[in-house]
């Protein structure tokens, strides 16, 4: 397995589509389905803002960041514009902007982490974020901050085992109808800290 520190020309699809499948339950209320998920946010995948991991010759796991302004994926009005109306759109940018992390000078947030089904287990989501923590480090970061929700244990116990600790957690509830999970807990990994995968 190699572990890219971007997204390589031409796996945009094909990483979209592991994100939006593995990250479907956030994107669901936008798109409906994965692939309309990934169809619609292939074009605005910044390639240096995801790190990407490759079996072969075929991705088998990406892990967004923000950094210097910039995320995984970046529509703008106007992209949504062209394929929903002005309401849809209103609807839609207001929605996706809840799940945006804010900015830290001092803490790189992850915009998610997304491993195909057939390479779970074989060790790509600690190697995605052992990169995702280099390139903090590079960055002069003291902290990676993450949000992981209620009903994805097996990635929260990923964050654990790879150092990250409970930060806060907060109840959606009026949201719960729309994305169907209550709680979001945010996880932070100390970058001077010693922690398995750092």
């Amino acid at each position: 397995m190699n572990v890219l520190s971007h997204v390589r020309p031409g796996d945009e699809l094909a990483a979209t589509r592991i994100y939006a499948e593995a990250l479907i339950q956030k994107l669901r209320p936008f798109f409906g389905t994965a692939d309309a998920a990934a169809e619609f946010l292939a074009p605005h995948l910044q390639r240096d803002r995801g790190v990407s991991a490759v079996i072969g010759d075929r991705i088998v796991g990406i892990a967004g960041y923000r950094l210097d302004g910039h995320g995984l994926f970046e529509p703008k009005w106007r992209h949504f514009r062209e394929r929903f109306s002005v309401l849809g759109t209103a609807i839609r940018v207001a929605g996706l902007a809840l799940l945006e992390k804010e900015e830290d000078e001092d803490v790189m947030a992850m915009d998610g982490i997304a491993v195909t089904q057939e390479a779970r287990g074989a060790g790509v989501g600690r190697a995605l974020l052992g990169e995702i923590l280099a390139i903090a480090r590079r960055a002069g970061k003291r902290a990676v901050r993450l949000d992981v929700i209620d009903t994805n244990p097996r990635a929260k116990a990923l964050y654990l085992r790879c150092g990250f600790v409970e930060e806060g957690r907060r109840r959606l509830d009026l949201l719960r109808p729309v994305f169907g999970f209550t709680t979001v807990t945010t996880m932070r990994h100390h970058l001077n800290d010693t922690a398995a995968g750092a």
